[in-house]
C-alpha cells in the first residue's frame, strides 16, 4: 500500500462483494487479511477486487515490461483530460473563462488509478462546458499552494478562485454538480 488513503478505499472495495465478512488491512505490514463465506463469494472475487483498486497479488503472476510497452505503442484516442505542468497552471487554469477541473494525483497512488476513469467520464460527459486537467504532484510544485493534503483531489476553479474541493471517494455527481 502507498499511502494510508488506500486502506479504506481498498477495505471498501472488497466490502462491496455479498459474503464479505471482515476486511483488515495492516498498512505497516501491507497485509490484507478478509475473512468470507464461500457459499457467497469465490477467492477470485476477492482477488479481482484487490485488483481493480490497481494492487497486485503476491503470488500471481502479472504481464511482462515487454508487454506493457507494447500496449504503450498502440494508439489510443485522445483524451478530454490533460496534464498540466506548473508553467501552464496560470494560464490553463486561473485565467480560464470557464469552469476547469484539476484532478492533483500521482501516477503510483492506486486510487488515483482506480478514481482517473471516473474522472474521464464526466469529462467525457460533460465535454466544451468545462476544462479538465491532471497535475501529477511528483513532477509539480503548484499543488502546495492549495493545501492538497491527500490524493487524488479535484480542485473546481472558476473565474481563477477555488470554488469547490472533492477529496478521495468522490462520485460522478459530485463532479458534476461542483462545475454546473
Amino acid at each position: 500500500m502507498d499511502c494510508p488513503t488506500c486502506v479504506p478505499i481498498l477495505e471498501r472495495e472488497i466490502q462491496k462483494l455479498i459474503g464479505v465478512k471482515e476486511v483488515r488491512v495492516n498498512y505497516i505490514t501491507q497485509i490484507l487479511k478478509v475473512t468470507y463465506d464461500t457459499n457467497f463469494v469465490q477467492l477470485s472475487d476477492i482477488e479481482a477486487a484487490i485488483e481493480r483498486v490497481g494492487y497486485q497479488i503476491a503470488y500471481k503472476k502479472y504481464p511482462s515490461l515487454v508487454s506493457k510497452l507494447r500496449g504503450l505503442i498502440k494508439k489510443e484516442k485522445p483524451s478530454k483530460v490533460q496534464s498540466i505542468s506548473d508553467s501552464d497552471f496560470s494560464g490553463k487554469v486561473l485565467h480560464a473563462s470557464k469552469p476547469v477541473a484539476v484532478l492533483f494525483s500521482s501516477p503510483t497512488c492506486p486510487a488515483c488509478k482506480m478514481l482517473k476513469p471516473l474522472y474521464i467520464e464526466v469529462a467525457e460527459d460533460l465535454g466544451e462546458k468545462a476544462e479538465f486537467y491532471e497535475m501529477d504532484i511528483s513532477s509539480s510544485e503548484n499543488w502546495r499552494n492549495y493545501d492538497i493534503l491527500v490524493i487524488p483531489t479535484i480542485l473546481v476553479f472558476k473565474e481563477g478562485q477555488v470554488k469547490d474541493k472533492l477529496l478521495p471517494l468522490f462520485k460522478k455527481d459530485e463532479i458534476k454538480k461542483a462545475l454546473s
